[in-house]
């Protein structure tokens, strides 16, 4: 398993752009802290080692092996992402 917690640049081919119609959180991006980047679960893996799909748990970087954030931490984007789902 790797451990490493250094950005080696992989993880920038992966890197995606915000979405024009909402926010990235409700459009499946994640935030990598280490890395300073956003990715979709093209550029993650699960804590098996396995290639993460959309709906999958856990992600983890690919590049520094580091846990992404799949959720806001602010309180008033937590509450517009949680409308956001209710709505779907």
């Amino acid at each position: 398993m790797n451990t490493k917690r250094i950005c080696s640049g992989a993880c920038k081919k992966y890197q995606v752009t915000k979405p024009a119609g909402g926010g990235r959180y409700e459009a499946d991006q994640a935030r990598c802290q280490m890395c300073d980047i956003w990715i979709d679960y093209r550029g993650v893996h699960t804590k098996d080692n396995l290639p993460a799909t959309k709906d999958s748990l856990g992600w983890f970087c690919n590049c520094c092996n580091y846990k992404v954030r799949r959720k806001p931490r602010n309180k008033k984007y937590k509450e517009k992402l949680r409308n956001s789902n209710t709505g779907k």
